[in-house]
């Protein structure tokens, strides 16, 4: 696999086969590993994609970006445009996990800050 720029961060999807890359360009890249090809570009962060997060149930993928921005994708749609944009970090988000269940998204920047999101209603439910 090759790519034009620095990888900040891969993480697999939860059932294998997939997997996904946070790039310098601005770029989240879905790749598929049996059959070593790039599937899917996400582009709509305005900076670097520093790192990547999948759902539990493999339809989504989370980006925090140097842009202050998590941004939410539905690796279904062909658009390739984001489902959900969360604001709320003062300088570059660099850490996200999601919980088992799927409901919510938790992000860490470098401004110090954690957040905890609520994926479905699309807004931050608290920060710490």
């Amino acid at each position: 696999f090759s790519t034009p720029c620095p990888v900040w961060d891969v993480q697999f999807s939860p059932v294998g086969h997939y997997f996904a890359s946070g790039s310098h360009d601005n770029s989240c890249r879905l790749w598929d590993v049996e059959h070593d090809q790039h599937l899917r570009s996400f582009n709509q962060h305005l900076s670097d994609v520093d790192c990547v997060q999948w759902h539990p149930n493999c339809h989504y993928i989370a980006t925090g970006s140097s842009d202050k921005t998590v941004r939410f994708w539905d690796i279904r749609d062909a658009s390739s445009s984001s489902c959900r944009l969360f604001c709320g970090h003062i300088d570059t988000v660099n850490a996200l996990t999601i919980d088992p269940s799927g409901r919510y998204l938790i992000s860490g920047g470098q401004d110090k800050l954690i957040y905890v999101w609520d994926i479905a209603a699309g807004k931050k439910n608290k920060h710490i």
